[in-house]
């Protein structure tokens, strides 16, 4: 080989320290790059010559001599990057394994850890290229995850369904001390079900003391119900205490029924909850104070509008409507990869799967080994600087020590030409 194939391993060592330089150059020009992976290289010696005429040497060990070196392989670390909160509800980080799935406009798949999404006008959620984002819509009354994933897209103007009142109730003291025929009045709020809000009127008058009452030692009081809309109510028609103020009544609760609405809307069987769902005492009192109502509860509400988004550790954009209902209106899909170190880098954050790579496992995130979606968060770089730094040291270490192999091969090359003269 001579001193020319010092010049050639040398030469070898210097083009894979360039390589090398790159690497470490493009990891910290990314440093601040969303979801970027940093990137390692790994070298390996060429073939080494055999000397002498047999190769080998008196024991048999072989006489070689290396012929420099080549880049063995670029790889990706694809370690977890730490998250930089924002105030933006559809930026997302993976915390874990996996990939969003991305589909750019022209059909092709591709694959990010860059979650830095926005809602396009036509409600898309795309990534700063114009890629849509996949999951799972919702339909019906939910979303589902068993169908193929398509373009995540979420309807700015989607009303929340309205819901009849189904169970009403009160926290009511009736005054025992109070005359006979001395009327007292509670309205309570309930919904229709077109979610028209109308009046419950309880009009309780009292018609009997203590110790007269026909049932025996009771106060009674009648009761009439009564409702705006054109509806009318039926229900129990009287309310009795015992000597203690306790209602007197049967041990469960009383339904009404509320039917007749002039703007065609129906109504349930809607339960009068009198006794308390937690403690079973009753919330009806006849005690010797003033008639008073301290609380209701209804469980209608009327339609809604979105008023904000959210997004859970499932990867499900949740929408909070202005009636004060939550509803799961998509989910963000993930990929899994058997080999993702055999991902292609694309740029703009993306990569392609390959042969080496396998195709994407996609489904629901925290399912089968895929992490956790963050919502209000993004991955940032997992770019050390102190490492890369220490790195490009050693590179440039490695190239100044093969240059200075090709200046010393020269000068020898040089006393060699000047052998002649």
């Amino acid at each position: 080989m001579g001193l020319y194939g010092s010049f050639y391993a040398s030469l070898s060592g210097l083009s894979n320290s360039a390589s090398n330089l790159s690497v470490i150059g493009n990891n910290l020009a990314n440093l601040n790059t969303i979801g970027y992976k940093g990137s390692s290289t790994s070298f390996q010696d060429l073939f080494s010559a055999s000397l002498g005429t047999q190769g080998t040497q008196g024991n048999g060990n072989p006489i070689q001599i290396g012929l420099g070196t080549r880049l063995g392989g670029v790889t990706q670390n694809f370690g977890q990057g730490s998250f930089q909160s924002t105030n933006n509800v559809t930026d997302l980080a993976i915390s874990g394994q996996g990939f969003f799935t991305l589909t750019t406009p022209g059909g092709a798949r591709c694959y990010t850890r860059a979650g830095n999404f926005t809602v396009s006008k036509a409600g898309f959620l795309t990534d700063p290229n114009g890629n849509f984002v996949m999951g799972w819509n919702r339909s019906g009354s939910a979303v589902s995850t068993n169908g193929s994933p398509v373009p995540v897209q979420i309807n700015p103007g989607v009303t929340a369904p309205p819901s009849a009142t189904t169970l009403v109730g009160s926290t009511t003291n009736l005054d025992s001390s109070a005359a006979l025929g001395t009327s007292f009045t509670t309205p309570m709020q309930v919904y229709d079900s077109l979610g028209a809000v109308h009046t419950l009127l309880f009009t309780y008058t009292k018609t009997a003391p203590i110790g007269t009452d026909p049932v025996g030692t009771t106060a009674a009081w009648t009761l009439g119900i009564t409702t705006d809309g054109g509806a009318t109510v039926t229900g129990p028609t009287r309310v009795t205490f015992d000597s203690s103020g306790k209602y007197n009544g049967p041990n469960t609760n009383p339904t009404l029924t509320i039917a007749g609405w002039t703007n065609g809307a129906t109504s349930p069987t809607t339960t009068w909850q009198i006794f308390d769902a937690a403690t079973a005492a009753p919330n009806l009192t006849g005690y010797a104070s003033a008639s008073t109502t301290s609380g209701s509860i209804q469980d209608g509400f009327g339609s809604g509008t979105i008023q904000s988004l959210m997004v859970d550790q499932n990867g499900t954009i949740i929408g909070s409507f202005t009636n004060g209902q939550t509803i799961a209106l998509a989910k963000v899909a993930l990929a899994l990869f058997s080999n993702q170190n055999g991902l292609s880098k694309q740029g703009d954050n993306t990569w392609l799967e390959t042969l080496a790579s396998g195709v994407g496992n996609v489904g629901a995130a925290q399912q089968g080994g895929r992490g956790v979606v963050l919502g209000g968060n993004l991955e940032l770089s997992n770019v050390d600087v102190a490492e890369e730094f220490t790195k490009l040291i050693v590179a440039q270490r490695g190239y100044q020590a093969n240059s200075r192999v090709v200046t010393t091969s020269d000068e020898l090359l040089q006393e060699t030409l000047n052998l002649k003269r």
